[in-house]
């Protein structure tokens, strides 16, 4: 784009890892963490050639080589972890990163640059020390707490 004088968009794919910490994950979590750094870094050095970047963290989305690398997967029983563990109840669809993909490199975005947008269905708002997050707490937190 740079060489041939062109504006437009880059949408970088990341994942929540990069943003959250998991047991056994620190190199996967640290290239994710780079990806931010990059998108963040790139887009100041280009948004003044028109060119915006910008970058989706995806959360837990099912995609086809789930079935290659998790021996056993299968729909159902993801729904049900999905369920249990993610705060709006099911698991991401490669359909709702692209339609973030899309957005992000439409004109309707041409104001957000250098951004990592996060689409994983509450789980990084999701407290860890919150263990029935469905269920209506009785502790109440305010003035008393402090």
């Amino acid at each position: 784009m740079v060489e041939n004088g062109k504006s437009g968009a880059v949408c970088n794919i990341t994942s929540i890892h990069g943003v959250s910490g998991a047991p056994e994950h620190s190199v996967y979590a640290g290239t994710k963490g780079a990806i931010i750094a990059y998108t963040r870094s790139l887009a100041v050095e280009l948004a003044h050639k028109g060119i915006r970047v910008n970058a989706i963290a995806p959360g837990w989305v099912t995609v086809d080589n789930y079935y290659n690398v998790f021996q056993g997967f299968n729909v159902e029983d993801a729904k049900k972890a999905a369920y249990n563990a993610v705060p709006c109840a099911r698991y991401g669809n490669p359909i709702d990163i692209a339609k973030i993909a899309v957005f992000l490199c439409s004109e309707d975005a041409s104001f957000i640059i250098g951004q990592t947008i996060v689409a994983d269905g509450g789980t990084t708002s999701l407290m860890s020390l919150i263990s029935d997050f469905r269920n209506e707490s009785i502790a109440r937190f305010g003035a008393t707490y402090l």
